[in-house]
């Protein structure tokens, strides 16, 4: 397995842990899981291979970071799901519970049946959910790699380790 291969599968771990269960709040506040787990790979990525990393390299880590970390954010969704501890349970049960509280205080009958009948899920709900997410997750992964490779990817973001290294080339 290639450096950047094991920085995209690194990010993508952090990715799908923070879009599981009670962490995939983080994820309320503007992707927040997606660009953390994008800047994990860029970081992983030029500490790995020592190298500086543009913005446009750091966007396409990101990127597949994201797409790979929305395919196992599902993965281990699906997997807490049997014991209740899936996103969407745990959102169902905050939403049932809202409701129970909004009770007799305008809310319709039927407006309450349909929020609570709208969980209904299948196959075709989570396969509509994963594009949706893969698309969601590649564009906040390139944001996050991006800010990933301006952090972390300049010489002077690692330390001047690379302005270090070219010297004692010259010298050599």
């Amino acid at each position: 397995m290639t450096t950047r291969q094991q920085s995209i599968l690194i990010g993508a771990v952090v990715t799908g842990v923070l879009s599981a269960s009670y962490f995939s709040f983080i994820n309320t506040l503007c992707c927040l899981g997606v660009i953390i787990g994008s800047m994990v790979t860029v970081q992983q990525y030029t500490m790995r291979s020592g190298t500086s990393i543009e913005a446009a390299d750091g966007a396409v880590l990101g990127a597949l970071s994201g797409v790979a970390g929305s395919i196992l954010g599902s993965i281990f969704d699906q997997a807490l799901r049997p014991i209740g501890l899936d996103s969407t349970t745990i959102t169902q049960g905050m939403m049932e519970e809202w409701m129970q509280n909004m009770q007799g205080q305008g809310m319709s009958p039927e407006m309450m049946e349909q929020f609570q009948g709208g969980g209904a899920g299948g196959t075709m709900s989570f396969l509509i959910g994963l594009v949706f997410g893969i698309v969601i997750y590649a564009i906040f992964g390139a944001i996050g790699g991006a800010i990933g490779a301006a952090i972390f990817g300049s010489d002077e973001g690692r330390g001047g380790q690379g302005v270090q290294t070219a010297e004692a080339e010259v010298l050599e």
